[in-house]
This record gives structure tokens, sequence and C-alpha cells, in this order.
């Protein structure tokens, strides 16, 4: 009996929402959480044994799964040893015979809870030990804490002081598609917190350290962050307490990595790894070892660990894999709002009239530069190149900064240096140059210039001081001298500058065309400064030259991609505008075609992939039969293959063609165009389409990019009745432009409805959005609900109908007394206390209900 109440105690620090159950009759569960309860929205029990032995569990998941069909997750605590040969082995069963998730407490992870300072009184309480308080631990566990938080300071400052967005992520399957669940960074800090291994992607400037920040900054019971650089972590060839035991911060507070071997021993540690994708190439397969060994070591740790997609996925087994997702444009708005103010609307009016800017600043990184950009009045580009290139310039030309670039030792050529540095940088996979190294890439470059009489020769050292004082380079002192760039953007925008140079210098040099694909093209590394050569080569100029020599260039990449990769390559073609498609469109639709037409389903896909990426209407005459296939899964295999699909793959035709699909055709196009990237066209095809499944697909797919202006648009296109069913299934996420007619819907429904349980749904559903003056719709709905509907509906009708009455009765009290309660004090506990203002038992018994729970 003590070590159940202890069991419940410990797994309500790692799920609060449990509530304990009486001893007897229990049902197999001697806690439970029902989904209302919990972030994730499933039920969650707790079960105790000091005997472990299998049949002990399944006995208890057969017997809770038929008591509590929503449970979903299991949390066995024992006071047994648990080895990880028959926690499988259980865990298998479990989810074979009950698809119960199950989490296993054992001797060795209760016996490290009970170390805890703050669970320093558990022993006593519950099992009468003696345990000393560990002062003296409790005091470098204080320390610890006050470094890590010391850490995430310094990390925070690279935001300058901004807002930040709370971003969200969709969890990906094995095989890296997205699903529908996503994720808020409450419930990846949650997870994390459980001791998960999560893996975080995102493409380039999506967020992910910035993420990983956040992280480290929410308060916490239990629990310490841990950031840590991945690159210059594996690059320091330490174990992670000993890198971490280095750090500034924790030497500053007198720690060691003995010492935090022991806290780790009693308090939770959290691993924050940023980075995974910048590791050398030649560091690759230590990191790989030290991030399987962390994984191993520390099997009680929450472990995260942020990276771009990557060939190489993090070796973390069974590992949550989710991928970040673009801003909403609300949270977009509320950004430019605090950082702007007032003006944060006039920049919002401007990428509204801007297609591709609008586009681009769903990115957060590229929406932090053109915000800075906005806020000096500079020109705001198109592409993400050109704001890239006016952030540089901007940069170079602050009051600060100008006289220093242009005085010894960099002579104005900064520039020079920067592009070599991350040349060398990205040739070798990596966002760290050590001292030596960049003293060497600074020193040719200088000594070229000097050769050319351009400058005095200067220093390696005294260039890179200069370069990181005034430019947007930077120096890191720990675990080795080292540089980089404020943003691996820049790095690749400073590359691009570079290899774009070698490019223009190959057009008529057909001798090294092959070595530059080679050395670029077929090197992974090279992706985003290749892509922003391709947007580079589809801005026109304002001479026809170099219109002319971009077009070649642009060319030129294209033909090298086709020998690499087909989807790169229509990927290049598709930035790179139409005058470079003139000219590389014969070649690429054979080469597709040609592919298309092996008879193996797998290079059908690869070939389809690579012409959706194109996306120019050459290969309309077999997208547009896959696209509206009487089968859905042809369809929806189709999209999958290149998510980020236009409707200019379809040609300039492209709304009469999909009006003669099917409706089922239809929805699945409005819906997954929509599901990607507001595609305004899209979205008012969806309002003069007469189908009302085509009009909820677009609500849908607007929903989910949280796309409030045209999601307003499609709902006013809808009919009284189609509207009602949307608002009742989404009033939480209707826009607020039309809240009224939201709130008219939602109260005509409860009015009209015989649906009792839905009436009351409905009452609830408006009260969470915020509507006041419901008690009277609310005891009126229970009070015609079925007797046999109590019990089934307590959970998510009953308790949440009668917490809201009581926080009303607590403003203004209505309990009517018959048996001399006082009107004003408060729930009592009688048979014969009227409740609620009504004379129906079955209202009482409501009341009872709330005694009893």
């Amino acid at each position: 009996m003590r070590f159940q109440a202890l069991a419940v105690v410990l797994g309500k620090k790692r799920w609060p929402q449990l509530i304990a159950h009486e001893r007897k009759k229990d049902f197999g569960l001697d806690a439970y959480a029902p989904p209302s309860q919990t972030p994730e929205g499933v039920g969650k029990g707790l079960a105790a044994s000091i005997t472990p032995t299998l049949k002990k569990i399944s006995s208890d998941a057969q017997t809770a799964r038929t008591k509590f069909p929503e449970l979903r997750q299991l949390l066995f605590v024992t006071a047994g040893k648990v080895g990880n040969a028959d926690r499988m082995k259980w865990e298998n069963e479990l989810q074979h015979e009950h698809r119960l998730e199950l989490l296993i407490i054992g001797r060795e992870e209760i016996i490290t809870l009970l170390m805890i300072p703050e669970n320093a009184d558990l022993g006593p309480r519950f099992l009468r030990l003696d345990v000393d308080s560990g002062t003296q631990l409790a005091d470098v566990i204080d320390r610890t804490r006050g470094a890590a938080v010391a850490v995430t300071r310094a990390w925070a400052r690279r935001t300058q002081g901004q807002p930040l967005v709370d971003l969200a992520a969709v969890r990906l399957d094995p095989k890296g598609a997205e699903s529908s669940d996503e994720l808020s960074l409450e419930q990846i800090d949650q997870l994390l917190s459980q001791s998960r291994r999560i893996v975080l992607e995102g493409p380039a400037g999506r967020g992910k350290t910035t993420t990983l920040v956040q992280l480290a900054q929410r308060p916490r019971n239990a629990g310490t962050p841990l950031l840590v650089d991945f690159p210059a972590w594996t690059s320091s060839r330490q174990g992670i307490l000993e890198y971490i035991a280095g750090m500034p911060d924790f030497l500053a507070a007198g720690l060691t990595a003995t010492d935090l071997a022991r806290v780790q021993q009693t308090e939770p540690l959290l691993f924050l790894l940023n980075g995974w994708n910048e590791i050398a190439e030649s560091n690759s397969a230590h990191a790989n070892a030290a991030l399987r060994e962390l994984e191993r070591h520390f099997p009680s740790a929450g472990i995260i660990v942020a990276t771009r997609t990557h060939h190489l996925t993090p070796p973390l087994p069974g590992a949550l894999r989710v991928r970040l997702l673009h801003l909403r444009r609300a949270q977009r708005k509320a950004y430019l709002v605090a950082r702007l103010g007032d003006q944060g609307t006039a920049l919002l009016t401007r990428l509204d009239a801007d297609l591709s800017l609008d586009e681009l600043t769903l990115t957060p990184f590229i929406l932090s530069v053109v915000a800075s950009l906005f806020e000096v009045d500079a020109a705001i580009p198109s592409t993400r190149i050109g704001v890239l290139a006016q952030v540089v310039g901007v940069q170079a030309e602050r009051d600060e900064h100008r006289n220093a670039l242009q005085a010894p030792p960099i002579f104005g050529h900064q520039v020079d240096y920067l592009k070599a540095l991350a040349t060398e940088m990205t040739r070798c996979g990596a966002v760290l140059l050590t001292e030596a190294d960049a003293c060497a890439t600074v020193a040719a470059v200088s000594g070229e210039l000097a050769n050319n009489g351009q400058i005095d020769l200067v220093g390696p050292p005294t260039i890179l001081a200069a370069l990181a004082g005034h430019h947007l380079l930077e120096r890191v002192d720990y675990p080795e001298v080292a540089f980089r760039f404020e943003h691996q953007q820049l790095q690749e925008y400073f590359a691009a500058l570079d290899i774009r140079e070698q490019l223009f210098n190959l057009l008529d040099d057909y001798n090294v065309t092959d070595r530059f694909a080679v050395d670029y093209v077929n090197d992974p590394a090279w992706a985003e400064p290749l892509r922003m050569i391709a947007e580079a080569c589809a801005e026109p100029a304002d001479d026809g030259g170099t219109n002319e020599k971009n077009t070649r260039a642009g060319a030129k990449l294209v033909e090298m991609a086709l020998a690499v990769d087909l989807v790169f390559a229509g990927e290049l073609a598709q930035l790179c505008g139409l005058g470079v498609w003139d000219k590389v469109r014969a070649l690429v639709g054979e080469r597709f075609r040609t592919v298309y037409a092996f008879p193996d389903g797998n290079y059908r896909h690869y070939a389809v992939a690579a012409m959706l990426a194109a996306a120019h209407d050459d290969f309309s005459d077999i997208i547009v039969p896959l696209l509206s296939d009487n089968d859905q899964q042809t369809r929806l295999e189709t999209y999958r293959l290149w998510p980020d699909l236009r409707v200019s793959s379809l040609g300039q035709k492209w709304r009469d063609e999909v009006r003669g699909w099917t409706e089922e055709a239809r929805a699945d196009f409005v819906s997954e165009l929509l599901h990607h990237r507001m595609d305004g066209d899209v979205a008012i095809f969806a309002v003069d389409d007469d189908s009302i499944v085509v009009k909820k697909a677009a609500v849908e797919g607007l929903m989910w990019t949280r796309s409030e202006t045209m999601l307003t648009v499609v709902l006013k296109s809808m009919d009284p009745q189609t509207f009602e069913q949307v608002v009742r299934e989404y009033v939480d996420l209707m826009p607020t432009a039309i809240r009224s007619k939201t709130v008219t819907a939602m109260r005509s429904f409860i009015e009209s409805s015989t649906d009792h349980p839905a009436r009351l749904r409905a009452a609830l559903d408006l009260v969470g959005i915020g509507e006041t003056d419901l008690d009277s719709v609310i005891k009126d709905a229970m009070a015609a609900l079925p007797a046999g509907d109590m019990r089934t509906l307590a959970q998510h009708y009953i308790q949440p109908a009668l917490e809201y009455l009581c926080s009303v009765r607590s403003k203004t009290p209505q309990v009517i007394d018959s048996t001399g309660c006082s009107a004003d004090s408060g729930w009592r506990r009688s048979s014969d206390c009227r409740i609620l203002g009504g004379d129906s038992p079955r209202i009482d018994a409501l009341g009872q209900y709330l005694f009893a729970n």
C-alpha cells in the first residue's frame, strides 16, 4: 500500500494530469487521466506493483482497457528490476495485445527520483526511510542550473532582443512523410521532459536554433536544459559532460564533469543539441559515435537534435521525428506588430502585395532580416539572395562599420575575404573554421590582393579580428578559437557569390564543366548556394549582357544537374525562371520523359517528382491524368511526391481543367495545395466551386496554414447550413473577422437542435472562445439529457459544464437552499439541497456528481 501511494506521486511528477483512484475496485489502474485532461488528447493510466511480471501487467491492462476504453498509454511503476530485454518484450506485448504504449519506471529510476532534492521527503513519508537531504548536492544542482541559464542567455542574445514566435511542428512517419499530427512547442517540451528522443528538422532559416533556445527558456519544475553546439562538441573529442564543464559559464560556477555526473544521477538532464547537419564530413563518423554514446549512457535524459533534413539521420533509436512548420500568417502579423509597432501594418500590406515576398517571409530568418531592412528604409527585394545581399550591404554601410571596413586592414575587400571563408567552410561541410584554417584562407586572399597591388600585406589575425568586429563573422573561443558566420544562410550567400563567379567563367570552357559538377552540383553541401544562384539567374538586370550571361549560367547549371539528380534539376529549373526554361525545356523534357517511360514504378515516381519540381506545363499531359484519376490513392501518391506543387504544372487554363474533374479529385486538389502553401488563386477557385466538399477541403487547408484572410473569404461563400457545420467542427479556429457570425450560427444551432449532447457541446465551445451568459443554456441542455447519458458524457461534457457553472456561481450565487443551506455558502453535500436552481431530480444528481468528484 505504501509503495502504491509512492508510485502515484512519482507518476504525477511525470504526468501531472493523473487522478489517483481508491485502493479497492480500481479496475486495474491506480490513477487515470482522461483524454480531455492530457495535452496529447489520449487517456493515460498508472498501475503499480512490487512484483513485476508480464502476467501482472497484461492482466491490469486487460481490465483497464475494458473499463477505460480511451486508455492509450500505461505507466507501470514497480519496485523490482526490469531488464531491457523484458522491457522491450512487455512493450511489444501490450502494443500488440491491448494497443497500449507501455512506459516503465523500475527500481533504478525510482532510486534516482528519490535522490532528487525536491523529492527528499518522499522516502521518509512513504517508505519510512531516513534519507539525507543532500544539502551539498543541492548546492551543486543550483549552480548547474544557474550556469545552464547563463548559457541559454548567451544563445538568446543572437536574436538581438527581437520577439520570438512559438513555432509548431508536424510529426513525420518513418519514411519522412508529414502526418496530420501537429505538435506545439509546449507538447515538444513535455515529450522532452519525459526522457524522449526527438529529431527536430527544418529547412534553412525555419527557426531550429531559436526553437531550442525557447525550449531551454521554458519554466520547469525539474530538469536542467543544456544547450550544446553539436559541431563544436564533436570536434573537441571530449565526452559530453567534460565539454559542458569546460564552457566558460560552468567554469565560472566552479563545476567539473564529476559534479555534472553527480547531478545527472538525481536531476534530469535535457540535452538540446544544435546543428547535426553542420558536422564537417571529416568528423561525421566521430559525431555518429558520440551521439550513440550519449543516448546509451543517459537513458533517463531527454535528447533533442536540431538539423536540416539530412541524408544521415541522427542515430537515436525510437526517436520522434518532427519538422518545423513555416510561420502562420497570424504569427507573422503578431511578430511584426510586436517588433515594429504601428509600422508593422505597413510592412504587412507590402508583403501581401508581393506574392514572392509574402511566401519568403513565412520563413522566420528571412522575416527578421526583411523587418531589419524595413526599419532602415532600405529596398526589399523579392528573392532570398536579393534580401541577403541587401542585408550585407546595409551592414557594411552602418556608421559604426563603414570607415573601419574601408580602412586598413580590410581596405574595402571584406566581400573577398568572406567569400573565401564561406567557400572553405561549405567545402568542408562545416559552419566553423579553426583559427589556423581561417588564417590560411585569409592569407591566400590577402596575398593575391597584395600581389595585384590592391592592398598592403597585412597579418591574417588582424584581418579576422576586423571582420569579426565590423561584419557578419563571429569569433568562437570554446572549445578552441574558431570563426563562423552569424547565420548559416549568410555563409551560403557568400559561398554562392564565389561559385557563381566560377560558373560564369566556365560558360565558354567546356573542359572544366565536369569538374564543377563533381565539386559542387553532386555535393549536397552546396545545394543551398546553388539554389541561390538559380534565383539570381532569374532576376532581371539593367543591361542585356548581364541578362544573357545569367540565362546561359542558369541553363548550364540545370544541364549539369540533369546528370546528377533529376528532381534537383527540376527544382533549379523552376528557380531559374522562364528565360532559362526556354533554353533547357527540350533537353529536360526528353530526359524526364525517358525516365518516366521505364517500366519500374520507382523510376516513374522519380520522374513525376522532377516534373512537379520544375512546375512547368510541358508535362501536364502526364500530371493532369494522375491528379484527376478516379483512384484516390493514385492522386494522393502523386501529391506526396512533391508537396510544393504549383498550379503552373497544369497549364495556364488550369481552372477550366480542374473544374472538369470529379468532386473528390477537386477536393483533394484544393486540400493538398492549400495545406502546404497559401495560394490565393486556389482559394478563390474553391470560393467559385459549388461543391460543399470542395469548400470544406479549402477550409481545412487554410486552417492548417492559418491564412485568416482567405479563410474568411471561403467561409463567407458557404450557405448557412454548411457554414454552421464547419463552425461546429472548428469553432476555436474561426477567424476573428467573422466572430459575430460564428457565435450567431452556434446559438442558432443550440436553439433549434433536439440533439441535447450536441447542444451542450456547442455551448461549451462558445464558452471556450470567450462567450458569456451561457449558464441558463447549459443548465437547460443538461436538464434535457437522458439519464443514461450522465456517466457516458461525464468526462467530456458534464464535468466542464459543472466547472463553468461553478465559476459563474462564484461570481453570482445561484444555489437555492431548501434545507437551511445559505444562498452564499457554496456547493454543499446534501441530498436535500437543490443544485443549480432547479427542481429536477436529475439536476440534483448532477450536484451529487460534482460532490463525488
